[in-house]
C-alpha cells in the first residue's frame, strides 16, 4: 500500500494568491515512513534544541517559516536561517525518493470559466469547484503514477481537514473510486485509490507537511516569484508531469453543494 499526503495552498485573497494548489507525495509506509518520522525528528530537535523531543503538535509550516510568523518570529530567526531550514524541508522528496503530485489552476481562469458556463455561480461556489478540480487533477497524477509504478498495489488519501469543502471532496471521492464506472469512457475512474479521504490537521499528521511544503512553494513557482527558485529546483526531478487523463468526472451532489460542470 502507498499513502498519499495531500494538501493545498492559494485558498486566501485571489489578488495575492493568484494560483490555486493542491499537492500530494506518494509514500511508501512500510519502508519510508519511520525515516521520514525520524527525519522531523531530529530537524526539529536542531532547530530547538531547548524543547528537544516536544515534536507532538508542532508544525513546520512553509507560510510561517518563509514569512517570519509564529513559531519562527523574524526577531529570532534571521531570512538566512528560515531559508536554510525551507531548503532542508524542500530536499525531502528527492532525500526519500517521493513522487509529487499536483494541480493547479490560475484562480481567475478559472472562475471566468466556471462562471461562463454557470452564470449562477457565484466567486464562492467557483472558488470551490476550483479547488474540487484542483484535488481531482493531484489525485489523476497519483493513479497514473500507481497503475505505471505500482500496478499490483493500492493507494490511500490522507488530506489536511478542510472543513468548508470536505464534503465536496469526499462526494467526488466517492464518485471516481466508485467500481460502478469502471471503464466509463469519459469519466475519471481510480481503481488503485481505496476507501474514503481521509483527513486530518498537520499536528496530527506529520507527513502532511511535507504537502503543505510542495504546495506553498510550488504556488509561488507559478505566480512567477523567483525568490523561490531554489527551492522549486529541488522538488522539481519529483513532480509528476503525467497524469490520467479524462474528460469528466462523476460524483453525487446534495442540495447544499455546487452542481458539476464539465
Amino acid at each position: 500500500m502507498q499513502l498519499v499526503y495531500l494538501d493545498e495552498a492559494g485558498i486566501s485573497n485571489p489578488a495575492q494568491e493568484t494560483y490555486l494548489v493542491v499537492a500530494g507525495v506518494i509514500v511508501n509506509p512500510d519502508r519510508q515512513w519511520r525515516q521520514l518520522e525520524n527525519y522531523f525528528r531530529d530537524l526539529f530537535n536542531a532547530s530547538f534544541p531547548e524543547r528537544e523531543g516536544d515534536i507532538d503538535n508542532f508544525v513546520f509550516h512553509a507560510k510561517d517559516i518563509w514569512h517570519g510568523s509564529g513559531a519562527f518570529d523574524r526577531k529570532v530567526w534571521s531570512r538566512k536561517d528560515r531559508l536554510k531550514l525551507l531548503v532542508q524541508l524542500a530536499q525531502v522528496p528527492r532525500l526519500f525518493e517521493l513522487p509529487i503530485v499536483v494541480g493547479a489552476y490560475d484562480r481567475q481562469e478559472a472562475q471566468a470559466g466556471i462562471q461562463a458556463k454557470s452564470p449562477k455561480v457565484d466567486a464562492k461556489g467557483a472558488h470551490y469547484f476550483t479547488h474540487m478540480n484542483a484535488f481531482v487533477l493531484a489525485v489523476q497524477g497519483v493513479e497514473y503514477w500507481m497503475a505505471k509504478n505500482a500496478p499490483e498495489e493500492v493507494a490511500m488519501l490522507i488530506a489536511e481537514d478542510t472543513p468548508v469543502i470536505k464534503s465536496i471532496l469526499k462526494n467526488v471521492h466517492q464518485g471516481y473510486t466508485s467500481r460502478m464506472y469502471e471503464g466509463h469512457e469519459e469519466a475519471f475512474n481510480a481503481p488503485h485509490v481505496i476507501d474514503t479521504v481521509h483527513f486530518a490537521m498537520k499536528q496530527e499528521s506529520i507527513l502532511l507537511q511535507i504537502a503543505d511544503h510542495c504546495a506553498f512553494i510550488i504556488k509561488r513557482h507559478l505566480m512567477g516569484k523567483t525568490d523561490t527558485r531554489e527551492l522549486y529546483d529541488l522538488l522539481a526531478p519529483n513532480i509528476q508531469k503525467e497524469y490520467t487523463k479524462a474528460t469528466g468526472i462523476i460524483f453525487r451532489v446534495t442540495a447544499d453543494q455546487i452542481s458539476l460542470v464539465k
